[in-house]
C-alpha cells in the first residue's frame, strides 16, 4: 500500500505559481487572493526570482494602515523555502515543521520555479490514500 512518506513532491504539488512583483500593494494582493480563491502568492523580484511569500495570515500585519500604501514586501515572509520536485513528502513535511511554514516553492533541476507544495496538498493526499485503503 502506498504511504504518504514515499510520495514525491511532484506527485501532489500545485503546478504553476501566482506571483506578484515587489511593489504590489496589500490591497492588490488581497484582490488576487480572494478572486483567485488561493491562500498565498509568491513575491518576485525583477528577475522573477522568489523573494517572499504573502499569505492570508500575513494580511492582519497591515491592520491600522492604509492597504493602498503598504507594499507586500513590508509584511511578507522573506527568503521563502524552496524544495526540489524529486524530494519526498516526508522531507517536505520536516522542512515545514522545522520552519513553521505551510508552503514551499517547488523548483525543477534548473532551479526554475514550477509550483507550490502546501500543507493543504499534503492533507488532500493523506485523505486520498486513507479513502482508498481497505478496512
Amino acid at each position: 500500500m502506498k504511504k504518504i512518506e514515499e510520495t514525491k513532491v511532484r506527485d501532489i504539488m500545485t503546478f504553476g505559481t501566482i506571483t506578484v512583483p515587489e511593489n504590489t500593494t496589500i490591497i492588490e494582493a488581497v484582490y488576487i487572493l480572494v478572486e483567485g480563491s488561493i491562500h498565498a502568492v509568491v513575491v518576485v523580484n525583477q528577475r522573477r526570482e522568489p523573494v517572499g511569500v504573502i499569505s492570508e495570515t500575513d494580511i492582519p500585519k497591515a491592520f491600522g494602515r492604509n492597504f493602498d500604501d503598504v507594499k507586500v514586501t513590508e509584511i511578507m515572509h522573506p527568503s521563502p523555502e524552496v524544495i526540489e520536485m524529486d524530494k519526498t513528502i516526508k522531507y517536505a513535511g520536516e522542512v515545514m515543521r522545522n520552519r513553521h511554514i505551510h508552503r514551499l516553492i517547488v523548483v525543477d533541476d534548473c532551479k526554475e520555479m514550477r509550483g507550490i507544495l502546501s500543507l493543504t496538498d499534503m492533507i488532500k493526499e493523506i485523505y486520498k490514500i486513507a479513502r482508498n485503503r481497505r478496512w
